[in-house]
């Protein structure tokens, strides 16, 4: 199994409610094996793991930004937060670096067992004031697509409060991959959902220099594309809400209840 794959696909937004709003684009990810990122440094000269390049992964990026060994540190994290299970293999699916550059606005960690079933996900999610937040959740042997609930405890967007829950849906990684989040206010309301899905890709040096010219704004359309449609939302008249309470503490919030097979009602 290769230490490194690509997923390509697209991400999708809607807004629910009294002002309605959608958005889509191609976006191109990055699954990493933690414990073999000197593997992924030797694939290609274009992929650069913990160094400069065109297309790279950085550590600091992930965990609590100052870990050098990041499987290590969710190793001790996932102890911190309670859990027994031993973890043999830990994939992280996030956004390279492109150019330098580069803003996740959610990664996906899968954490596997020695039997090579997983039994945890956690999601880190991060916000423009470079702060990060993660949803710890148990993934139970469900024997396929998953899905958790969670309270929203981070402030992500300045159009929605920070309460309300989170309702996460994910097929792990294989030839496919798909991540969905719905969010609903306290009164049980749909209120947004997010999509990413993807197809599975080899890692190759060709692979990379056409990912580098098919998506090369990839990582500054991203925020541009956040700081965009808060123009646009704006415009419409929704309710800004300021970040008051700002914190680059890591902060970890567990699954609110065991793990569910995937409906197919989003």
């Amino acid at each position: 199994m290769s230490p490194a794959h690509f997923y390509i696909g697209k991400v999708g937004h809607q807004r629910f409610g009294e002002t309605r709003h959608s958005l889509n684009y191609r976006i191109a990810y990055l699954l990493l094996d933690l414990d073999r990122l000197d593997e992924a440094n030797k694939i290609s000269r274009w992929l650069g793991i913990d160094s400069g390049g065109l297309l790279s992964f950085q550590t600091r990026d992930h965990g609590d930004g100052a870990a050098t060994d990041l499987a290590a540190w969710v190793r001790a994290h996932l102890a911190e937060q309670g859990s027994t299970l031993e973890a043999t293999r830990i994939e992280l699916l996030t956004l390279p670096r492109m150019f330098g550059h580069v803003f996740n606005p959610i990664s996906v960690y899968f954490i596997y067992g020695p039997d090579e079933q997983l039994h945890h996900v956690m999601y880190e999610v991060a916000n423009t004031h470079h702060e990060r937040h993660f949803y710890l959740c148990r993934a139970g042997d469900t024997g396929g697509p998953i899905s958790h609930v969670c309270d929203k405890a981070f402030y992500v967007s300045p159009f929605f409060d920070i309460s309300g829950t989170y309702a996460f849906k994910v097929i792990p990684p294989k030839e496919s991959m798909s991540v969905h989040i719905r969010y609903d206010n306290d009164d049980g309301e749909k209120v947004l959902t997010a999509t990413l899905s993807g197809k599975q890709r080899a890692v190759t040096s060709a692979a990379c220099l056409k990912l580098i010219a098919g998506f090369p704004f990839m990582t500054f359309g991203v925020v541009a594309g956040i700081h965009w449609e808060a123009v646009k939302l704006w415009v419409k008249g929704v309710k800004f809400r300021r970040h008051t309470d700002k914190s680059k503490l890591v902060r970890t919030t567990q699954s609110l209840e065991p793990p569910v097979r995937l409906q197919t009602d989003a």
